[in-house]
């Protein structure tokens, strides 16, 4: 018998990813029918003719194929050869080969003498993990977080639509919490407590917090007293905090400053929240 779709998990069915949703789908349409279409659903500067970034693509470059220094003198910066030494020292066995579970564990130390850096925190490199992007550490996490239908993961709006996403797909339940427009998109205790009450109400098991500093699409950035205010909240009401801090390289206006969710707690000495912290590069 065919698959069709009444075959399919309804999860599965249910799972809307507006990002690349019907829309879209319908402007790809018009695209191939002749009609020029500007894409404004999802971050893509290249596809604007924006120029890659060519260190990067050097050093990924010379990782795969390391000969290229050799066959090609002096087409590489001393600082790009000094980079894949350093990446291709930790690697036993080169690119090509599995890695432990959690990613290459000199790469995970380079990433823990960053936050060493940012926040002055003393990082383990063993609970770092590395992974293809940090849509996927979102969705690692949130698998974990989510055993039963009852447990609910609150979510901003607006909010990047992975969230929604990926709790519909592993059955959980979302927990609205509206952004305070009139404050700088900050988030409100009031609006917090009256989501989790809601939530409460219907049964929902809220698992989890989710918090994306720089916000995602509202650019705004939380100061170290709303970041504080949120972190009691979790303290109080035992939730583990899911920090998005992608964007957080991403900070133009004027007096504002990016405070990583580590820092304000390592700064509390709160030690009875888990935080799951996502970079992307």
């Amino acid at each position: 018998m065919a698959l069709s779709i009444g075959d399919l998990g309804k999860a599965i069915l249910e799972t809307e990813y507006a990002v690349r949703g019907p829309i879209v789908a319908r402007a790809v349409e018009l695209e191939r029918s002749g009609r020029e279409i500007i894409y404004c659903n999802i971050g893509n500067p290249q596809a604007l003719e924006q120029k890659p970034l060519s260190w990067v693509r050097r050093v990924l470059a010379l990782c795969e194929y390391p000969e290229l220094s050799r066959l090609a003198p002096g087409a590489f910066a001393a600082d790009v050869v000094e980079a894949v030494a350093k990446i291709l020292a930790g690697t036993k066995h080169g690119l090509g080969a599995y890695s432990e579970s959690k990613g290459v564990r000199a790469i995970r130390e380079a990433v823990a003498n960053f936050i060493k850096e940012r926040d002055g925190i003393d990082a383990d490199p063993d609970a770092i993990f590395l992974t293809d992007g940090a849509s996927k550490g979102v969705q690692a996490a949130l698998r974990l977080l989510l055993a039963k239908p009852s447990d609910g993961i609150m979510v901003p709006i607006p909010q990047y639509p992975l969230y929604s996403a990926s709790i519909t797909l592993y059955e959980g339940k979302q927990v609205n919490y509206y952004l305070d427009e009139q404050n700088d998109w900050k988030l409100s205790r009031k609006i917090l407590e009256e989501s989790l009450a809601d939530a409460k109400h219907f049964g929902v098991s809220v698992k989890a917090i989710v918090v994306i500093n720089p916000g995602n699409p509202t650019g705004s950035v939380l100061d170290e007293d709303n970041i504080a205010m949120i972190v009691d909240f979790a303290s109080e009401h035992g939730l583990t905090i899911l920090a998005d801090e992608v964007y957080q390289e991403n900070v133009y206006r004027a007096g504002d400053r990016f405070t990583s969710f580590a820092k304000v707690m390592h700064n509390k000495g709160e030690e009875n929240v888990s935080l799951f912290s996502f970079h992307s590069t």
